[in-house]
């Protein structure tokens, strides 16, 4: 049994699946091939106030330190803190303070890779729980976010 559970683990954490800090008990992961150099992927995604120029919801964003808001186009804003960022794996990781969504306890990462003919995939990813809805609205909120983001790093790119 606990050699199973090891190998369990052991394939997880090649995998990139498992997350000892995870925040929530959903979580939501989705990801996008680019035909296009993880290096220029990464010079657009790696701007931690810059997701306005990405993501189509995202109108503005205003950052002080590692606090950035976010407006949506529809006005409603949302307070993000930057846990940490790592230029060697082209990732960050973030945690929403202030939100209308429908999460709590929400971690989150973005990280682009290296696929295997030299272009990128773009893997965002969290945990969270579910706040004022069931957990699968709320997985279905957020996997629509990620999916708007993705598809026009798509058009952007491809």
């Amino acid at each position: 049994m606990l050699k199973k559970i090891m190998g369990v683990v052991a394939l997880s954490s090649l995998l990139g699946a498992v997350n000892v800090s995870a925040a929530g008990n959903i979580a939501v992961e989705e990801s996008v091939k680019l035909n296009v150099k993880p290096s220029a992927v990464w010079a657009l995604l790696g701007d931690y106030n810059g997701l306005y120029r990405w993501h189509p919801a995202v109108a503005s964003s205003d950052r002080d330190n590692k606090v950035r808001v976010l407006t949506l186009g529809n006005g409603a804003k949302i307070t993000e803190t930057l846990l940490s960022k790592d230029e060697g794996k082209r990732s960050y990781r973030y945690q929403i303070d202030e939100s209308p969504l429908p999460v709590s306890d929400y971690e989150s990462e973005i990280q682009v890779k290296l696929d295997d003919q030299g272009g990128s995939i773009v893997v965002w990813s969290s945990s969270f729980n579910a706040a004022g809805a069931s957990d699968a609205e709320a997985e279905k909120t957020i996997r629509g976010v990620y999916q708007a983001g993705l598809q026009n790093l798509d058009k952007l790119y491809n």
